[in-house]
């Protein structure tokens, strides 16, 4: 596994069950990688689905991938708070400072008042079908939303606001002045 550190900027592709990606961000930006999580940020982040289409995040993001957990969490920052979006995914691999997981359909969305919903029902029952997820993958799936709704209810991780913001205020403060500093001196050697 690849050592990324503070600043590091990452791609991140997400795959489904058949081995196809479904999804890839360009230009993350390593956080923090520790023994539990690799902790991603994502400003302005270009977005390339399936089809082809491509779109660039609307708000700032700090993305959670856990090391032992079968999910990932993104981080939102509304205009009116936190909300949160959690994948129910494999855990992740890196290769050539790629980060690369399984997508495994269903969602959590939680509000900046900690009510959620689970999303995808129905993408996850039709592909649980068509790619053949083993009994093994859906009960660790299942699984894994309860633990994350018990998260969810105590607050706890990623889920508590004020860590987050931390984090977001941490990254503004030291991390991106480094990036737009070296950007420029980048730009200034390209354009001598």
């Amino acid at each position: 596994m690849e050592n990324l550190k503070k600043g590091d900027f990452v791609l991140v592709h997400a795959y489904k069950h058949n081995g196809s990606v479904y999804r890839s961000w360009e230009r993350s930006i390593v956080f923090e990688n520790n023994s539990d999580n690799l902790i991603l940020i994502n400003e302005e982040v270009v977005v390339t689905e399936l089809n082809g289409r491509k779109w660039k995040t609307n708000e700032p993001a700090i993305w959670f991938f856990s090391k032992k957990d079968w999910y990932n969490v993104i981080c939102m920052f509304k205009e009116w708070g936190i909300n949160y979006y959690c994948n129910m995914a494999s855990p992740y691999i890196i290769e050539d400072k790629t980060i690369k997981y399984v997508d495994y359909d269903l969602d959590i969305k939680v509000f900046n008042d900690n009510s959620f919903r689970i999303l995808d029902l129905k993408d996850f029952n039709r592909n649980r079908i068509n790619f053949s997820y083993s009994q093994e993958i859906i009960n660790r799936i299942w699984s894994e939303i309860e633990t994350l709704k018990e998260k969810i209810r105590q607050k706890e991780g990623c889920f508590n606001h004020d860590l987050v913001k931390s984090h977001w205020k941490e990254f503004v403060e030291q991390i991106k002045p480094k990036i737009v500093k070296l950007e420029t001196e980048t730009e200034t050697e390209i354009g001598e």
